[in-house]
C-alpha cells in the first residue's frame, strides 16, 4: 500500500477526509520509507572526514602598524 504524500494528507486531513488511524497509518508508512535513507545519508555523511585530509591552519595575520598622531604643528601669531 503506497502513502500519499504530505502534502495531499494535510489537505485530506484539513477536509475531514482522513481518520486518525488512517493518517497514523500514512505517516507510519512514510517514517519507514525515509528511515533507511536517513542511516544512509548518516553513513555518508560520517565517512566523509575519514576521507578528506587535515585543513590546514589559518595563517598568521600580520599586525597592524601602530598608530602615530602627527606632530602638533606650531601657531602663527
Amino acid at each position: 500500500m503506497a502513502a500519499h504524500s504530505l502534502e495531499t494528507l494535510l489537505r485530506l486531513w484539513a477536509l475531514n477526509k482522513l481518520t486518525t488511524e488512517q493518517a497514523i497509518g500514512q505517516i507510519l508508512q512514510i517514517l519507514n520509507e525515509l528511515e533507511p535513507r536517513v542511516k544512509r545519508l548518516e553513513q555518508s555523511v560520517a565517512a566523509v572526514p575519514a576521507s578528506l585530509p587535515a585543513p590546514t591552519p589559518p595563517p598568521n595575520p600580520t599586525p597592524a602598524p601602530p598608530v602615530t598622531k602627527p606632530p602638533k604643528r606650531a601657531r602663527r601669531a
